[in-house]
């Protein structure tokens, strides 16, 4: 019996450019990034040059190939979905402006034909390639000859550009490009897959009982290790599922602090990263999308940013075992015997959650009168009272906490939830002479260290405006 071989394949990254779809050899490509929010310019008078971004800690000129060639009309909303592509090769890096990024493809080598024979050292384009199944055609970028017509590139090492210039096809599917692995354990959501860098996952374990902190309030926590954890919401992250619809919870673990977060199934541990196209994520974001050794998509969670986010993760952390400094200052708290929200409105403050309906974003285009104004709330009037410092009122941005006071409801509007409480979870605590009125405090113990937060009562707020 005659062996089968499988022809060889070259692996492409895909992106588009208006109508042009390009391919380029995948190890020439570092990573995606998004475009600058205010673009750092390095003018010259006859050049495609878009701007000049940072990257690892050096500068790359980024090209914007349709000011050369005939790209065609980008689609509508492109700009929205834009990014640059570092590329590199012989030791060159450039950026490389596109519309999208469309991911990988494995194109065989008799796939690939060189189209133009004039080996003219101002295109970029001479060869093209047709995807699997009928998918489509895709231009071939040279990297090399690209960086030489912009007569612009980043090169740490100039002795390196000795082989950087073009040499035919054979060049243009050549390139140094490398990316770090990271192991990562990938988990299913909802509609999607996620990397969790796997020294972050503590383990993956059966849903258990989740408790919701009230009506309205989309957050929960369970109890695992005799800690409180909380469990993220399906707004957390793209494709996440609710903890109801989920039958597993991945433990996240970060400085001694805890996240829940629902997923459908833990599929396999890979090393990610360096599949040959990282995009990188957006400035805000707690993740970007990469793509594994298969060439299929994933969102990479970074934990660090989701933890940064989501500060109630502070209500994970082990009981203190000593707390010497409060003892010598006579601070003699007692366990919280109910919930708090804590928000934010120019300083960081907690209020009972028993007295709270409801948590919601403002209303936009909300018409105040000083610091008061109107909403429907359940097709009835409600009076607004804004708690946020002078420089924040009359925004659209802020949190409404709907609070009823006897027969009336008022919504106070804060700038930010920052945490929820649960029972039991934090201590309470006085300050001010003995048998005073004082100042009361809720405490939650964090990762070697405290938070405390002033208690306020909401109602003595409407009685003051």
């Amino acid at each position: 019996m005659q062996a089968v071989t499988s022809e060889a394949t070259v692996r492409l990254a895909t992106a588009c450019i208006g109508a042009v779809r390009l391919g380029i050899p995948v190890d020439s490509v570092v990573q995606a990034m998004p475009l600058p929010a205010v673009r750092a310019l390095l003018p010259r008078r006859e050049n495609a040059l878009y701007c000049i971004v940072e990257h690892e800690g050096v500068l790359v000129p980024v090209v914007d190939l349709a000011r050369w060639v005939d790209a065609g009309a980008s689609p509508p909303g492109a700009l929205a979905e834009a990014r640059i592509l570092i590329l590199r090769s012989g030791g060159r890096s450039i950026g490389l402006k596109v519309d999208t990024v469309d991911g990988l493809a494995d194109v065989a080598q008799g796939a690939i034909a060189r189209l133009h024979h004039d080996d003219n050292a101002d295109e970029v384009f001479h060869s093209a390639a047709h995807l699997p199944d009928g998918a489509g055609i895709l231009s071939l970028l040279d990297v090399a000859r690209l960086a030489d017509l912009a007569a612009s590139w980043h090169q740490p090492d100039p002795g390196a550009a000795a082989g950087a210039r073009s040499d035919g096809h054979a060049q243009a599917l050549a390139g140094t490009a490398h990316t770090p692995q990271l192991p990562c354990a990938l988990l299913e959501l909802g509609n999607g897959r996620l990397g969790v860098a796997l020294e972050d996952l503590v383990e993956v374990i059966t849903m258990p009982a989740v408790a919701r902190f009230g009506a309205g309030i989309d957050s929960a926590y369970c109890l695992w290790r005799g800690r409180h954890l909380p469990v993220l919401p399906a707004s957390a992250l793209p494709g996440l599922p609710d903890a109801d619809a989920a039958p597993l919870l991945a433990v996240l673990e970060r400085a001694g602090l805890a996240l829940g977060l629902p997923v459908r199934a833990a599929l396999s541990l890979q090393a990610l990263a360096g599949a040959g196209l990282r995009v990188e994520q957006e400035r805000g974001a707690v993740g970007a999308t990469t793509y594994d050794a298969d060439g299929a998509a994933l969102f990479l969670l970074d934990t660090a940013a989701l933890f940064a986010r989501f500060t109630q993760a502070t209500l994970s952390a082990a009981p203190a075992q000593d707390n010497a400094g409060a003892r010598k200052a006579g601070a003699a708290g007692v366990s919280n015997d109910a919930a708090y929200v804590v928000y934010s409105a120019g300083s960081l403050h907690a209020t009972p959650i028993a007295g709270i309906e409801h948590i919601l974003p403002l209303p936009p285009a909300t018409a105040w009168t000083g610091a008061a104004a109107t909403m429907l709330w359940r097709k009835d009037p409600i009076r607004l009272i804004d708690l946020r410092p002078a420089a924040q009122r009359q925004s659209d941005a802020g949190h409404v906490l709907v609070a009823t006071d006897g027969a009336a409801t008022v919504g106070y509007v804060v700038t930010r939830v920052e945490l929820l409480v649960p029972a039991g979870s934090a201590r309470l605590f006085r300050m001010g002479p003995r048998g005073a009125e004082g100042i009361d405090f809720v405490t939650v113990d964090a990762a070697g260290s405290q938070a405390s937060y002033r208690i306020v009562d909401l109602a003595r707020c409407a009685d003051a405006a």
